[in-house]
């Protein structure tokens, strides 16, 4: 409802547009929130969280070079002149390296949410434990074969 003696123009809390807002600075803002998105997003991450996605990024860079190296450079574990033998130690070394960047991509995306990393966390505690009780079970029947 309109108050009285004063005209919609003046009326700041008028129904027509109740829901915008004036804000005399808004201009001045545009360009800044697109401009330093990336830079503010970057430095409210931890710095655990950085260097963990250097320290993939790294590693990622690193399997990619070594198994190009591997695959086109004459010396190998089996070497290429071997038929069959050769090439397919280069693929098997492809295959490795391809999968080893996979891993490590979905890792990166995985440790970035507080549920990935407790998921991490629990898988390495129970691959802990089954190490574990494997070695422990091992020994026991090395003890009693010996």
């Amino acid at each position: 409802m309109p108050r009285r003696n004063v005209t919609p123009e003046q009326d700041a809390y008028s129904e027509d547009d109740s829901d915008a807002y004036y804000d005399p600075y808004d201009q001045y803002d545009e360009g800044f929130e697109q401009e330093y998105a990336d830079d503010r997003s970057r430095q409210g991450e931890p710095l655990v969280r950085q260097a963990l996605d250097w320290g993939i990024s790294g590693s990622i860079l690193a399997i990619l070079v070594l198994t190009a190296l591997y695959a086109f450079l004459p010396i190998d574990a089996i070497p290429d002149f071997i038929p069959f033998a050769g090439q397919a130690d280069d693929i098997g070394a492809i295959l490795a390296g391809g999968g080893s960047v996979t891993f490590l991509t979905v890792l990166r995306y995985v440790l970035r949410t507080r549920i990935g990393r407790w998921g991490c966390l629990i898988a390495i505690v129970l691959a802990a434990i089954g190490a574990f009780t494997v070695f422990w079970a091992l020994l026991r029947f090395f003890d009693a074969v010996l």
